[in-house]
């Protein structure tokens, strides 16, 4: 993916790249913390074709920064149109996404251009710290960690980052996210016990591969590891899904309410955050439930859907300070 200059002629952003690239360029000048992620870094990856949308993770202390370059677009010639989208996650503020939350705007560079989709992360989703490359994008061991869903189309993806970090030889990545038994058996021949520990810190299930008796059935256990972490992601994700429901039908009731609105998106951000807080959108979706008890209950239901004891998918289990990075 060649990188694009830092063209500040807005005719020149005309595709989803070219937006990709100048919305980065524009971070930059104004000293905002980001790494680009998820399908625009496979794309970068080469592990995928196209995507539409764009995900940024954003440090939440830049939040005012980001929000002031909206802005300041809102009001350059020829202007952007900037807007929460219908379904807009929480607002962009750091208190909310420093607690997890997710905010989804729509990015219209100019009159007649594409609308862009652009989703802001704080924390991103099992991601404990984050670094970039020299064009900006995630680094594979972050974008893989976001991978780790339960969606079926990005399972193939966490494979294709491991086999790329082997090839760079960063092994100890690399065995965190490899699903090939094959694969794994051949990397694990060639590393040092020193990397192996590190590695099986993150990933014990790496551990299975020294016993004779497991190896053979490693594509078994790779398969419950998967299920672990779809079962821990329903039940991280369900619990902002569900607070975020409750509070949208409770603003949908007030009298001669429209969202979203032509306004400025400053306005739409205050709007936004006076519903916050009217209707009691909590900025920690699970007060009072620990990582730990989380896990739990995503390990019980992930062994009632693969028919083994608790005990069985605790073999396999990834730490929590994995799966739910505090």
């Amino acid at each position: 993916m060649p990188a694009v200059g830092a063209c500040h002629s807005l005719r020149r952003v005309i595709t989803p790249l070219e937006f990709l690239y100048h919305f980065r360029d524009l971070l930059r000048e104004a000293g905002i913390r980001f790494a680009i992620t998820s399908g625009m870094a496979c794309v970068y990856y080469g592990l995928q074709q196209n995507t539409k949308d764009s995900d940024w993770i954003i440090d939440p202390a830049d939040l005012t920064k980001l929000r002031a370059l909206l802005e300041s677009h809102e009001r350059r010639v020829p202007p952007w149109r900037i807007s929460y989208r219908p379904i807009f996650g929480a607002p962009l503020t750091t208190e909310f996404l420093a607690a997890g939350w997710t905010s989804h705007l729509h990015i219209q560079p100019r009159a007649g251009a594409p609308q862009e989709s652009v989703d802001f992360f704080g924390k991103a989703p099992r991601v404990r710290s984050w670094s970039v490359n020299e064009d900006g994008f995630a680094v594979r061991d972050v974008v893989a960690m976001m991978k780790r869903t339960d969606r079926d189309k990005d399972w193939p993806i966490v494979q294709g980052l491991g086999q790329q970090l082997a090839e760079q030889n960063r092994a100890v990545e690399a065995l965190v996210h490899l699903l090939n038994p094959a694969t794994l058996a051949s990397l694990r021949a060639t590393v040092t016990p020193e990397q192996f520990q590190q590695a099986a810190a993150r990933r014990p299930l790496l551990t299975l591969l020294d016993d004779p008796l497991e190896a053979p059935r490693l594509e078994g256990w790779i398969r419950l590891e998967r299920l672990v972490w779809e079962r821990v992601n329903q039940e991280r994700h369900g619990r902002f899904q569900r607070v975020w429901k409750d509070f949208y039908k409770q603003w949908k009731k007030e009298e001669e309410w429209n969202w979203p609105t032509a306004e400025p998106f400053g306005r739409q951000h205050e709007r936004v955050c006076e519903a916050a807080r009217r209707y009691g959108l909590p900025v920690n979706p699970i007060p009072g439930v620990s990582r730990a008890s989380l896990v739990e209950s995503a390990l019980e239901k992930a062994a009632a859907v693969a028919f083994v004891p608790v005990t069985q998918i605790q073999r396999v289990c990834p730490p929590t300070d994995e799966l739910l990075p505090p």
